[in-house]
């Protein structure tokens, strides 16, 4: 993400943002460099055939064509060679049933009410650090993952000066730069989970302060806050998780593994701090827990706020029962659905685009947006940056008359090497929104269209994830689940 100055006046300019790039090969008839390639192949092989066999020169051609053609066709941003193994992958796991999970005494499985899909094998482990007490680390056996969350407190942006504004981001963008640099660092995750307020937190401080003797007047008053102010009002929670793999080469326990993870905490913690505000404390086991707990759960919200000695362990904080659908997932008292994000928004941005999609909506149970950023390192990056730029020229080279699409994008291109040659990070991310509501039946239809214009308004191009509910469900949770490594491990 690149910034420009876009004057307003004489006296205060405001800052823009941009330079967001899909990374594309170069490559014919739109195919990449590997379909390319295949496609040449297949034409050398249909003109050497000629000689022996017409009719098997055209045969050969026919085949490759019908092999190469779901490559070159796109459907929201995905091949149709995609499209088809997603729908193949979707009919198999019906048939075997592995769409549905439930736990507890009705399980042949597990008795325990264990987290389903690709968080089954999870465990926490807590660390004593010293300087923040207790820290859970949440481990993943199957991809060796290593995840830290620590909540934080932001500010907001009411009543604070744009220069302030402008300064967080760029606290921001300096700690995803020095992500990069983070040994063994997988992906970073920041989440705002809105929910309905049940005033509990008020209640509960209230209590701890009120008199026994104060004036009658006063404690009536008090009284009528307590039980008014949720009404309307929700709760948000902001959460950071860091996701680390185990060193390659070396042999070490999940126990050494999470506390050189927890060592690492003191200086991105410092480095966070800017961006956010204060407030950012390390997540305990029965944090997460309550978390995990009631986003699979949300009937349970209100008495895991009411009280907290209810929160089950890690290992019984999964849903009794879920079933997965084509496009979304009922879990327990909810029936969820998952977006992920196609493009990014085109153009020049300001600082408060995204400040619409967070924003807590009252017809939902519960809204989660993630944001998941995948750094490349430093070597990585400048590889990337050059071959992006080769890429982007060659695309715009091979048409007479370029579009300005092109253009635009090998000046970005441009602009990327030249700001990665000056030492800025790049990363991957993406954005998942997922939308929690009490019915399958209307209310997800109204919450589809909730969703998709708060994205229109964050210009931002978003589709659901189709045939892979559960797990964009649970990637979204502080557990670190890093998408991509997944979808090759078998379950």
């Amino acid at each position: 993400m690149s910034t420009d100055v876009q004057p307003r006046s004489s006296e205060q300019q405001q800052r823009t943002y941009g330079n967001w790039r899909l990374g594309r090969g170069a490559g014919l008839f739109g195919l990449g460099p590997a379909g390319t390639i295949a496609a040449f192949l297949v034409m050398v092989l249909s003109a050497a055939m000629i000689p022996v066999s017409a009719v098997a020169a055209l045969v050969t051609a026919v085949l490759g064509l019908l092999v190469l053609a779901p490559l070159a066709i796109r459907i929201n941003g995905r091949t149709g060679f995609q499209v088809i193994t997603a729908r193949i992958a979707w009919w198999m796991a019906r048939a075997r049933r592995h769409h549905v999970y439930v736990s507890g005494v009705a399980s042949r499985v597990t008795a325990a009410h264990q987290l389903p899909g690709v968080l089954a094998r999870s465990e926490v482990y807590e660390v004593e650090t010293g300087r923040s007490g207790l820290v859970a680390v949440v481990v993943v056996p199957q991809s060796r993952h290593y995840t830290v969350t620590l909540r934080c407190a932001p500010e907001g942006m009411d009543l604070v000066d744009q220069a302030v504004i402008d300064a967080r981001v760029s606290h921001l963008a300096s700690w995803l730069a020095a992500l990069s640099r983070e040994p063994q660092l997988v992906q970073a995750q920041v989440t705002v989970e809105t929910t309905p307020d049940p005033g509990t937190r008020l209640a509960a401080e209230v209590t701890a302060t009120t008199r026994p003797d104060a004036p009658a007047l006063a404690l009536q008053v008090l009284d009528d806050v307590v039980r008014s102010y949720p009404a309307g009002s929700a709760a948000v929670d902001t959460r950071v998780s860091l996701t680390y793999t185990a060193p390659p080469g070396r042999s070490m326990s999940h126990e050494d593994v999470c506390r050189e993870v927890a060592a690492r905490l003191p200086h991105l913690h410092a480095g966070l701090t800017g961006a956010t505000g204060a407030g950012i404390v390390p997540m305990s086991a029965r944090s997460l827990a309550a978390v995990v707990r009631a986003a699979y759960d949300p009937d349970a919200t209100l008495d895991l706020a009411r009280d907290p000695q209810l929160t089950p362990d890690w290992t019984q904080a999964g849903p009794v029962a879920t079933r997965e659908s084509w496009d979304s997932y009922r879990h327990d008292s909810g029936v969820s659905r998952t977006w992920c994000m196609v493009e990014a928004p085109r153009g020049v941005v300001y600082s408060r685009l995204f400040a619409r999609l967070t924003d807590p909506d009252p017809q939902l149970l519960r809204k989660r947006v993630s944001m998941i950023y995948r750094p490349y390192s430093p070597a990585d990056a400048a590889r990337l940056v050059e071959a992006d730029k080769r890429d982007a020229r060659f695309m715009a080279a091979k048409k007479p008359r370029p579009s300005a699409r092109d253009l635009t994008d090998l000046a970005a291109a441009d602009q990327a090497a030249q700001e990665e040659a000056t030492g800025a990070g790049v990363v991957r991310f993406t954005v998942l929104v997922t939308a929690t509501v009490a019915d399958d039946g209307k209310q997800l239809d109204e919450v589809t269209g909730i969703i998709r214009a708060r994205a229109g308004e964050a210009r931002l191009t978003i589709r659901p994830m189709y045939g892979c509910q559960a797990a964009g469900f649970a990637a979204g949770l502080p557990a670190g689940i890093v998408l991509p490594t997944h979808a090759t491990i078998p379950f």
